[in-house]
């Protein structure tokens, strides 16, 4: 072999051990029976080992590649969102801070975790930063405390500073490491000591302040929050303000270019802006959605960013500030909360709600595998499918509705755009012609479903899920006020016979079927009138502990039974609207259950949960019958198709699923031996596939558990994994090594 040849065997060698070390530090054969399928094909480690194998699985992918594009390790460990992301000095090591309470710090050759898990016991972290000399690490917790490790040390705890009363959302080193600053939403920035550990300075704000950070010379530390203006203070003590001249506005990161000249910040308005602090000049760059975070390179002509649609973007500017390109990553799913450069610019870091950590390559000449289009690219928070079965609609944390024909499920316009935040419920009348779309930007909009169209723009605070009753004439939400609103589709007003009112917020409402009854349910009772008089049509029926919150709520086909659940609680429970009694109770989800509904026959109960999954119940009995796998996150929504045949859900994983009930309901584990159809009836446990003694099976990347192409559903998602394999040819137990063919006990010999 020669030296050019082991150096690329020993990088691919590297990539493939640092992208499957979850798999091969839990089970060494699963270097064969799972680590090498998912291994780049163009590989050295592939190419060479691959030939010498049987009865692995093969796997496709489309609009995604684990090893293409520019990602280059992902590193998993956080049991809950990944807030913030930081370098090492000398670009080594890797910070990571997380909603479990952690910080963790990573060998970004390895992947791996180099001490224990950093716990000081005040609860969430929503920052870290390295120490420009690499001697401290600073985190900032929900309870407001700052924390200073000893990146070095492998069991020292931490020195604590108290002052904030409010969580801390940034901290940052002056350049000579002798000044921390922390940013609070207690509405103050102050000042430390790092040689005595002592508080120098509180600056005031007037709003929650989000992000502090200092310009490399040390002459300026900048800061903003909740309003349309960062504060500059200079060494000498004089504030500069900066105001962007925007109404309910906010700025969550700042960064100084290295020439401390620039500053770049992360607005609410979905621009990014950098700033010329001497002469107050502006340039903007249009992000798309809200940014969460934004750097500086190393040497001042990139900038990279990251926002809510789990996208991480690298722009490349001129010194006039001119945009003239910029780069566009995608692979996590869920929001991504912070990104950074390494000290020599050649890398990025970035940090999700999705739980994982991402480095990719800014120099990487692999081609981008595009994302296969049209598709949203965020969250789906909510799916609604018409009455007459022949379409979806969906919407987004984009900030988009789409609108899906049924069974091809290709888009039957464009993006329906028009929101500028989430839209968290959509609905379509029952005749089919009118799709309406609440967002968190207080607007609930009316579209013509046949022609795209704006036909209706309401205004509303806080709108929680829309319906429609059964003969289209109302259309009814709930909210926050705790007031519950009717509109007039016809007339196109509000209705006279609103507002209703409940004691606490608003959770879900609900028409019966026959159109006669409006339910709601707020935080304890569920609320019953008579369509026509605004009526109780019983007492409110107390259903749960004030403290809860309820989110779904459903009527039977009859009418004689609702069914309710709690967002914090795994149970739903089945109620008879006459006397009120609790009939029986769901309980099998292990997180909180988000939506609930009867099927249009009768015969279903439906569950979708956070612990990504749907349930099917018996209706009549409560038992439950079958629970469906293949998301990979929260399950946020989903529907019955009126013919009661399938189960269209949609998560925060980006995708939709449409699954067949029949089916999904024969594939049980005990009747197959099919891989792939055991995905659907039993799921992934930390990202393995069980056999029914727990044993491994199969070990699936993080980045491609939630594109999995499952049977028994029809999948819409910007990226599809296909896994097929012989199921009679497959090793695995104690016969996996009859996977090897090879004859030479060190096959690499040669070979290269």
């Amino acid at each position: 072999m020669t030296q050019t040849g082991v150096s690329r065997f020993l990088r691919d060698a590297n990539s493939f051990v640092a992208s499957s070390r979850e798999a091969i530090e839990r089970s060494a054969p699963h270097i064969y029976l799972s680590a090498l399928p998912f291994a780049a094909k163009d590989s050295l480690v592939y190419t060479t080992f691959a030939p010498l194998c049987t009865g692995l699985i093969t796997v496709e992918t489309l609009g995604t590649d684990r090893h293409g594009g520019r990602l280059v390790m992902i590193l998993t460990g956080h049991g809950d969102w990944v807030t913030s992301v930081a370098y090492s000095p000398d670009g080594s090591v890797i910070a990571s801070g997380s909603h479990d309470g952690t910080v963790r710090i990573w060998d970004v050759r390895t992947g791996e975790e180099m001490v224990s898990p950093l716990r000081s016991g005040d609860g969430p972290i929503y920052s870290v930063a390295y120490s420009p000399n690499g001697q401290h690490l600073a985190s900032g917790t929900k309870a407001g405390i700052v924390c200073i490790w000893n990146p070095l040390a492998k069991h020292e705890s931490p020195h604590r500073l108290s002052g904030h009363s409010q969580r801390v959302n940034s901290v940052s080193f002056s350049p000579n490491s002798s000044v921390l600053a922390s940013a609070s939403f207690d509405s103050t920035v102050r000042l430390w000591s790092l040689n005595t550990r002592q508080q120098l300075l509180v600056l005031d704000s007037t709003v929650r302040v989000q992000a502090v950070t200092f310009s490399p010379d040390g002459k300026t530390m900048a800061f903003a929050g909740d309003e349309d203006m960062i504060t500059l203070r200079r060494s000498s003590g004089e504030l500069v303000e900066l105001t962007l001249g925007l109404d309910d506005s906010f700025i969550s990161s700042l960064a100084f270019s290295p020439d401390s000249m620039r500053l770049a910040s992360a607005c609410s308005d979905g621009l990014i802006r950098v700033w010329d602090i001497n002469s107050d000049t502006v340039t903007e760059f249009i992000q798309n959605t809200v940014p969460k975070s934004v750097q500086f390179s190393s040497d001042g002509q990139s900038l990279v960013s990251a926002g809510e649609d789990g996208t991480v973007r690298h722009w490349t500017v001129r010194d006039s500030m001119e945009i003239y390109t910029f780069l566009r990553s995608d692979g996590h799913t869920g929001l991504v909360n912070s990104v950074t450069f390494s000290p020599d610019s050649l890398y990025i870091a970035s940090a999700s709600e999705d739980r994982s950590i991402r480095i990719w390559d800014v120099r990487s000449d692999h081609p981008v595998v595009q994302p296969l289009a049209p598709a949203h690219h965020s969250t789906i928070d909510s799916v609604a499918v018409s009455l007459d079965g022949t379409f979806i609609v969906s919407g987004s944390g984009d900030h988009s509705v789409c609108v899906w024909n049924m069974p091809t499920c290709d888009l039957r316009f464009a993006p329906l755009l028009g929101h500028v935040d989430r839209v968290h419920s959509v609905a379509i009348s029952p005749d089919g012609l009118i799709i309406a779309s609440a967002s968190l930007d207080e607007t609930i909009k009316l579209w013509d479903a046949h022609t795209a169209e704006v036909v209706g723009d309401l205004l509303q605070q806080g709108a929680n899920n829309l319906v429609f009753s059964p003969d289209a004439q109302w259309l009814a939400w709930g909210l926050d006020d705790c007031t519950i609103h009717i509109w007039d589709t016809k007339l196109r007003q509000l209705s006279t016979l609103g507002p209703l009112f409940c004691d606490s917020d608003v959770g879900a409402v609900a028409f019966s079927p026959n159109g006669q009854i409006l339910a709601a349910l707020d935080r304890e009772y569920i609320y019953l009138w008579d369509i026509n008089t605004g009526q109780y049509v019983t007492e409110p029926l107390r259903v749960c502990n004030a403290s809860q919150y309820q989110r779904g709520i459903g009527f039977s086909v009859d009418g004689t039974r609702i069914v309710s659940c709690q967002g914090d609680d795994t149970t739903a429970r089945v109620w008879n609207v006459n006397t009120g009694q609790l009939v029986f109770i769901l309980k099998g989800e292990t997180r909180g259950i988000d939506s609930v509904s009867f099927s249009y026959d009768g015969r279903f109960i439906g569950s979708a949960s956070g612990d990504a999954t749907v349930r099917l119940w018996d209706a009549e009995s409560g038992r439950q019958i079958v629970t469906l796998y293949g998301h990979a996150h929260t399950v946020s929504s989903f529907a019955f198709t009126p013919d009661g045949r399938s189960i269209v859900s949609c998560s925060v994983d980006e995708t939709i699923r449409i699954w067949d009930i029949e089916a999904a309901r024969s594939a049980l584990p005990a009747k197959t031996k099919d891989l792939v159809a055991m995905l659907t009836s039993t799921g992934l446990e930390d990202g393995w596939l069980l056999g029914p003694k727990g044993e491994l099976l199969l070990w699936i990347p993080p980045d491609y558990r939630a594109h999995l192409c499952l049977p028994h559903s029809i999948f819409i998602s910007k990226r599809r994994i296909s896994i097929d394999a012989d199921a009679e040819a497959l090793h695995a137990g104690k016969d996996w090594t009859s996977c090897w063919l090879g004859n030479d006990p060190t096959p690499l010999s040669g070979t290269v």
